[in-house]
């Protein structure tokens, strides 16, 4: 069974390339497994068919480790039942027809658990590093925290007519940042000599077929059909989402940057 995982940072679209990769007959995805867990509605709620059967990494922690356990390993600053898990979560899907196993990691969650990145890269994991329009992602990503929605499955009918004004300095300084981060992460895998590949957002939206066959292709597994994803576009046009869209518009241009 082919492993990998999805890096990549927030608001990229993630949510929804797992979810139709997941569609497929041959892989199984599971969306944030290694998240810090919270028991809220936000973390309970799935549409996976994987989550089904997957428990996230804290959950199964609490549920499997004995509290001398967990103190150890909070004193040593390790997660060291990882392994464990990832051995107990490679079996379940072993056990159904798929053909391959991934699952969603935001940049983030490799330094909050110390040795992840490791302990797949050991397992043979491949990677999938998804990117998106900087722009796009920084604007999504303001949006959602304004309006408390990030995500919305097809079947909850969710609409939002609020326009929201976006303070420009916030703006810049989150593009800049967000520059920074996705380029160090790219120089990281090149210099890794991992196995990886690149992906868009921009192009599961606009041309799915040829992204699938290039993931499929990186997999080496037979060609299917890219599905269409349940959960919505929460921002199906920014013209009239911004109310200073304009401003936007014009220090996007100043950055040398795009918001196509």
């Amino acid at each position: 069974m082919k492993k990998f995982f999805v890096m990549t940072r927030g608001r990229t679209g993630s949510t929804a390339v797992m979810d139709s990769l997941n569609k497929t007959s041959s892989i199984t995805t599971a969306q944030e497994l290694f998240i810090k867990y919270k028991a809220n509605k936000k973390n309970s709620q799935s549409a996976n068919k994987s989550d089904r059967f997957i428990l996230r990494y804290d959950p199964w922690r609490q549920q499997n480790l004995g509290r001398i356990e967990r103190v150890s390993e909070w004193l040593l600053r390790k997660d060291t039942s990882i392994v464990k898990y990832l051995d107990q979560v490679e079996n379940t899907v072993s056990k159904t027809d798929s053909k391959a196993f991934g699952f969603k990691v935001i940049s983030h969650h490799l330094k909050q658990r110390p040795g992840l990145q490791n302990i797949l890269i050991n397992r043979g994991y491949a990677i999938i590093y998804l990117t998106r329009n900087i722009t796009r992602q920084v604007i999504s990503g303001m949006v959602a925290q304004k309006r408390g929605k990030y995500n919305a499955h097809a079947n909850e009918n969710y609409t939002n007519n609020s326009t929201f004004l976006i303070d420009i300095d916030d703006y810049i300084s989150l593009v800049e940042k967000e520059k920074r981060f996705q380029q160090d992460e790219l120089e990281s895998l090149k210099l890794s000599g991992l196995e990886y590949t690149v992906i868009t957002y921009e192009d599961f939206v606009s041309n799915r077929d040829q992204l699938f066959s290039d993931i499929f292709s990186f997999l080496k597994l037979e060609l299917e059909k890219a599905p269409e994803s349940s959960y919505m576009i929460m921002i199906e046009s920014l013209k009239d989402t911004i109310k200073n869209y304009d401003q936007v518009c014009d220090t996007t241009k100043q950055l040398g940057m795009t918001l196509k």
